[in-house]
């Protein structure tokens, strides 16, 4: 059984590494003439843009639910269920960005580009699995 300050530790955790994945990039895309997309949590990056490239880039803000779900998690040391509420959240929304992810890699495929997972995204999961380990931790010494 984890002890409350090791769950509190992993929470800790789970926070440093979500929020350090919100600065690192997520994934990134190359398309035909070598046009680059980096995704970070807060919108795309492209490199090499062609003059044809239509205006206003897609950018998604991953970061929103991602940031919600790290306040619920910091709230979790003081509040009952927070922890909870915020790693099965954050467990959520890494799961819908991953069949994103799935879905735009299929899309680099079929257009004969490349797709390449980047270390915030790697950082994203981790952190939620160690959320996820310390929120249950908890709340089963609360219970």
């Amino acid at each position: 059984m984890i002890g409350r300050p090791t769950a509190v530790a992993l929470i800790a955790a789970g926070v440093v590494l979500t929020a350090t994945a919100m600065v690192l990039p997520w994934y990134s895309t190359v398309y035909a003439g070598g046009v680059e997309v980096v995704v970070r949590a807060w919108g795309t990056e492209v490199l090499n843009k062609p003059g044809d490239w239509p205006a206003g880039d897609l950018s998604p803000w991953y970061g929103v639910p991602i940031a919600v779900t790290a306040a619920l998690l910091v709230a979790g040391v003081w509040v009952a269920r927070a922890a909870l509420a915020g790693a099965a959240a954050q467990a959520g929304a890494v799961g819908i960005t991953a069949v994103l992810l799935v879905s735009e890699r299929g899309h680099a495929v079929e257009q004969q580009g490349d797709f390449a997972l980047g270390f915030g995204l790697v950082f994203l999961v981790v952190g939620t699995l160690a959320a996820l380990a310390g929120a249950i931790a908890v709340q089963r010494e609360a219970a």
